[in-house]
């Protein structure tokens, strides 16, 4: 990962599936102007290039997809109300892939830019089918709600402990930078059980988890433990909490999938 000018960023991460003879690298450049992403897919066995692809979509299939295996282990079976903090470009899929696991009968959408917010909820509306609720002010937005989703660019910590609904589920899936934050102190360290997806990139770049609980990140458990042991939600948490840092792994499934779809069609 490498940093400019204070708000932008480029990063890759990588990885190998032996099982399936696959290695995937996934470059992604993101400005206030504008991102880009590219994954490449080799042949783990003979170095061959099997596919390139823009990425820029994959990325939020993939984040959006592991923020929900986690609310589907951790949130409440009953939860029926979403709230998302932000409307950027990953903030759709969010909502999508969350009203997959869960009874999903209403969502409360804030951001900091009232145009994006009612252009977001408007998209909401139409494609998912459900009521969609606008919030000025984030606090409102978070009161009550069972799953909160933080996926923002905020470079400051804003989503505070006790605006949290007791036994609520946090998704934090914005702050990915070793700089930047968007829970305050309190909420992990509220957390019942900690998760992430990849945990050495935790150690390495979540600032809001090594500040809370140390650079080892004592406690956090990685979601793919969970699914192996077959560990859900604890009985009557005050809190648990997801931190989204990004997964090679997770990007080269999601690659995979996507070349078998096209070698079928093909």
């Amino acid at each position: 990962m490498a940093a400019w000018d204070d708000r932008s960023t480029a990063h890759t991460l990588g990885a190998v599936d032996e099982s399936r003879g696959l290695v995937a690298f996934k470059s992604w450049v993101n400005t206030p102007a504008g991102a880009s992403a590219l994954l490449s897919l080799f042949d783990a066995r003979t170095g061959a290039v099997l596919a390139v692809m823009d990425a820029g979509q994959l990325g939020a299939f993939r984040t959006a997809a592991t923020a929900a295996v986690a609310t589907d282990l951790l949130a409440a079976p009953e939860a029926n109300v979403l709230t998302v903090l932000g409307s950027g470009r990953q903030a759709f899929q969010q909502a999508t892939a969350v009203s997959l696991v869960r009874p999903l009968e209403a969502i409360r959408v804030w951001s900091r830019t009232p145009a994006n917010r009612q252009a977001f909820a408007v998209t909401l509306e139409r494609e998912l089918g459900l009521r969609v609720d606008q919030f000025d002010d984030a606090r409102d937005a978070v009161d009550g709600s069972p799953i909160v989703t933080a996926v923002t660019r905020a470079a400051d910590p804003f989503l505070a402990r006790e605006w949290l609904a007791p036994g609520a589920h946090v998704n934090a899936v914005g702050a990915i930078l070793p700089s930047a934050a968007e829970l305050l102190p309190g909420v992990v360290e509220a957390g019942s059980l900690v998760v992430v997806d990849d945990l050495e990139n935790a150690r390495r770049a979540s600032k809001e988890l090594k500040d809370a609980l140390g650079d080892d990140l004592a406690g956090t458990v990685e979601l793919g433990r969970l699914l192996e042991d077959g560990v859900g939600r604890p009985d009557q948490p005050a809190l648990t909490v997801f931190k989204g840092m990004g997964s090679g792994l997770c990007d080269l499934a999601v690659a995979a999938l996507v070349l078998d779809r096209q070698e079928v069609g093909a």
